[in-house]
């Protein structure tokens, strides 16, 4: 936390009515050695008068969160771009030690005072309920016996702060929060849309997937994905669709450049140094759209998480067994686009990301199809015209999608096709997109109508098989996009 910030607050606390003190989240960061990247401030006086005089001083924003309890946000970005958030809110209770035990988790309840957060010395911070003792034997503990019922959001909280600290529940814990999470339902969309987005950006994501499954979580949040377990497959399947969807999961963490911890990788071991090797010449660039924010703290990498965790969601209402014992799934996409647009409403989040996914999982079998044939200059626009952008990240799914199909069983012949058309089809995104993908227009409706071209659909057809043509590399100029609008002209509509 820059210093840029935290002087002015001390300053502002010397000046003004007010007593205050650092809590929880970066208190429990300082003490385990991590930068923090946001500060809870506790205010005995007018916390929101605080938040405001510190966003003026800083030049920052200043939001109020909840006016009732003085909850309020100062958000700072660095010169360098990166955003940090300072929390104010009025104390909530007679002391400081009634304050922390109100709380979510005992590794959260810990306190200090500015200057000695400000100090370079060892922070010793007051802690009457023992967290630091649980954050050193890795457990995660309330801070009371009905924590998860008061709130229970920190039923999804307990899941991820397990994974991002290697933490594990009491037994205690576990059975409070089992008895809570019937009141999930209580808890706003929008909150439970944030815990489940930080869950997402902790790798690796299988764990949590797994650990929310045995808590009773998964269905309480996403059913659609919960349903999916025991729901068979035919070949070349491996595995049901639930199995198959988490080692999907996997796979896209690890083309996103995570870890190679899951077990569930181990199997596509080789595999890997050939899809780094198709990735190389445009991973930088791939890199920083991955980390693209489509909402507020929200990156396009875990938009790709969630889409490979919605991606077969229409299986179980599409699933049929042909006479021959074939099971086959037709339409799936479809209906899963519809069912993870639906979801994710639900879930309140905003309609970029909406459609962001719904386009991910609607055209996730479009690069299978690409590998069965021949990917021709026309087939290769089609695919961008139809997806735009973001084909650059369905080819990722894809990918994903065929290790989790074959698993060990995935052969040289089925995969080389595949990996070829995510190679060709980045290479002609970042190579050459003013041919494949935003090809100028060499002729527009006017001309046509100069032509003596109806107005009407006619136009568009022409102008889009020009487009098509220039994609071909059969039109380059001007004249032979005239010559071959009149040959359209000419034939039957």
């Amino acid at each position: 936390m820059p210093r840029a910030l935290l002087e002015p607050l001390k300053r502002l606390l010397e000046e003004g009515p007010y007593e205050a003190r650092v809590v929880g989240g970066a208190v429990r960061d300082r003490l385990i050695g991590r930068e923090p990247n946001d500060l809870d401030v506790v205010v005995v006086g007018p916390a929101l008068r605080l938040a405001r005089a510190l966003a003026d001083q800083i030049g920052g924003f200043f939001y109020i969160l909840d006016a009732r309890r003085e909850f309020g946000r100062v958000v700072w970005r660095s010169p360098g771009g990166r955003r940090f958030y300072i929390d104010l809110t009025r104390r909530d209770g007679a002391s400081w030690e009634e304050d922390l035990r109100r709380r979510d988790f005992t590794i959260n309840a810990m306190m200090a005072d500015l200057d000695a957060f400000l100090s370079a010395e060892p922070l010793m911070p007051f802690d009457p309920l023992g967290g630091l003792e649980d954050l050193r034997a890795g457990r995660l503990r309330p801070c009371a016996p009905d924590a998860f019922r008061q709130d229970p959001v920190r039923i999804i909280r307990a899941v991820r702060f397990e994974a991002e600290f290697g933490l594990q529940m009491t037994a205690e814990a576990e059975q409070a929060l089992q008895e809570a999470l019937p009141r999930l339902i209580l808890v706003a969309p929008e909150r439970v849309r944030e815990e489940l987005v930080k869950i997402l950006l902790i790798p690796p994501l299988v764990r949590s997937l797994r650990r929310m499954e045995a808590l009773g979580i998964l269905p309480e949040i996403l059913p659609e994905v919960a349903n999916l377990r025991g729901v068979m497959q035919g070949p070349p399947h491996v595995w049901d669709v639930y199995e198959h969807t988490l080692r999907t999961v996997t796979a896209m963490e690890r083309l996103l450049g995570g870890p190679m911890e899951s077990p569930e990788l181990l199997d596509l071991a080789p595999r890997w140094a050939e899809i780094d090797a198709a990735m190389a010449p445009w991973r930088e660039r791939l890199r920083t759209r991955w980390e693209e924010e489509i909402a507020t703290d929200h990156p396009r990498r875990a938009l790709l998480l969630l889409a490979a965790l919605l991606h077969d969601i229409g299986k179980p209402a599409t699933r049929t067994v042909e006479p021959d014992g074939r099971v086959r799934f037709i339409g799936h996409e479809r209906v899963g686009a519809e069912w993870a647009a639906r979801r994710l409403e639900m879930l309140r989040f905003s309609n970029d990301e909406i459609e962001e996914i719904e386009i991910l999982v609607r055209y996730h079998m479009r690069p299978h199809g690409l590998a069965r044939g021949r990917l021709t200059p026309r087939a290769i626009y089609r695919f961008f015209r139809d997806i735009g952008e973001r084909g650059v990240d369905l080819l990722l799914l894809a990918l994903a999608d065929t290790l989790a199909v074959w698993g060990p069983t995935l052969t040289d012949g089925i995969w080389g096709p595949r990996l070829e058309v995510a190679r060709t089809l980045w290479q002609a995104f970042f190579e050459a997109p003013e041919r494949f993908v935003r090809p100028s227009l060499l002729l527009r409706g006017e001309d046509l109508l100069a032509l003596g071209v109806p107005e009407g659909p006619q136009i568009g057809r022409i102008l889009e098989a020009i487009r098509e043509a220039q994609a071909a590399g059969e039109v380059t100029t001007r004249e032979e996009a005239l010559a071959l609008a009149r040959r359209l002209m000419d034939e039957p509509s």
